[in-house]
């Protein structure tokens, strides 16, 4: 039997007897990528709780009240006859904003004077409250501009003419990239990508750590006929592999999921992806050979990955971060993943327009495991080095 073939049977085995490896290693990913996925289906945020407080009580406010409710991301609240008694139930979320028609708007509107319309959001959730603005605003210009347009036809204006003069100036909006947006585009398939960095991390960590730990190191050496790189490659192996198959299912899963929103090769990104888990591994490995302890390189390497969405960009804009934050975002691999993943599979950008964060995160994955290599080399197969937990 050679080196490659005793060293990989060794580390199947240990699966095959720790079902608490096996369970990270097999049956965690689905577990996890299932339930983000189902919270974050939907798609867009609807039916989102909005009070109306009518003071007017005419045909023109309750046609602005017809048109807000027929949106599909706000659903009218009709149970409070006072904006006081609506910010009361903001604060005790009963609600996320209310929309006060004040009296008088219809006088108003059709004697030509401007109506205002005033909506009250809790900006504490920003989605919600962008959701609601944006439903809200589209359903009363909606109303005002056939307020307007009925308004010039009775003043004798044809159609087509009223119309240019009730809207002058428009915007035509042209949504490039993920359009409405579709949070399960946006967070979904990210926050997804982010648990492969996060488990790619640990399980390397724990691979190499538990030798540590159990006082196995030179048992692991041994099996490899004495070569440290064929014991790492061997050792990481069947979690590598097990690691992108889910990506591979992942990949084509969101493709056939949102094929309009990714536009992208999905054989490209899936190569990006392994690059990005081998990287993520080799930050493991770096991480257990500088502490040369199992249970702080679990730490560190939890320290290291789980917040790295929050830092990588996808969020909260990268550039208005401060520079120690920026730093800390440009030394973790997923960051510069989610580059490749705006650009390559929603903007659908071929590889070789997107070099600069693949070239990066190839240059962290040898950066990581040159040290790695030559630290594990001088102090794994220490005794002094095992037993620590």
């Amino acid at each position: 039997m050679s080196a490659f073939q005793a060293g990989l049977q060794r580390e199947l085995n240990h699966l095959r007897h720790d079902k608490g490896d096996l369970f990270l290693t097999l049956g965690m990913m689905p577990v996890l990528f299932a339930l983000i996925w189902w919270i974050f289906s939907a798609g867009q945020p609807t039916s989102l709780p909005v009070a109306i407080v009518d003071e007017d009580n005419t045909s023109v406010s309750r046609q602005i009240s017809r048109l807000v409710d027929a949106t599909a991301g706000v659903e009218l609240v009709r149970d409070y006859t006072s904006a006081q008694s609506a910010i009361n139930a903001i604060r005790s979320r009963d609600i996320f904003a209310v929309l006060v028609i004040p009296k008088g708007l219809e006088k108003s509107v059709l004697s030509g004077n401007p109506g205002q319309l005033v909506l009250q959001l809790n900006s504490q959730y920003s989605t919600y409250s962008s959701t609601i603005e944006r439903n809200i605003t589209g359903a009363v210009l909606t109303a005002g501009v056939g307020i307007g347009l009925e308004r010039l036809k009775m003043g004798g204006a044809f159609s087509d003419a009223a119309i240019g003069i009730a809207m002058p100036v428009s915007v035509n909006a042209l949504p490039l990239f993920n359009e409405g947006p579709d949070y399960e585009v946006f967070l979904g398939a990210t926050l997804i990508a982010a648990l492969f960095h996060i488990l790619a991390i640990i399980m390397a960590v724990t691979a190499v750590g538990r030798e540590l730990r159990d006082g196995t190191a030179g048992e692991w050496l041994a099996k490899s006929n004495g070569s440290l790189s064929i014991a790492l490659l061997t050792k990481t192996l069947p979690y590598f592999v097990a690691l992108n198959f889910y990506t591979l299912i992942f990949v084509g899963f969101f493709q056939a999921q949102a094929p309009n929103s990714y536009t992208g090769s999905l054989f490209a990104i899936w190569l990006t992806l392994l690059v990005m888990t081998a990287a993520a591994m080799a930050v493991g490995i770096l991480i257990v050979a500088a502490t040369k302890n199992f249970r702080m390189g679990l730490s560190v390497g939890g320290f290291y990955s789980a917040p790295a969405f929050a830092y990588s960009g996808q969020a909260f804009p990268l550039i208005a971060m401060p520079d120690a934050a920026q730093y800390w975002a440009s030394i973790i691999p997923l960051t510069h993943w989610l580059e490749l993943y705006n650009q390559m599979w929603i903007a659908g950008a071929p590889l070789n327009e997107a070099l600069q964060p693949f070239a990066i995160i190839l240059l962290m994955l040898v950066l990581a495991f040159a040290p790695a290599y030559m630290l594990l080399k001088q102090n794994a197969f220490e005794p002094a080095n095992w037993g620590s937990r």
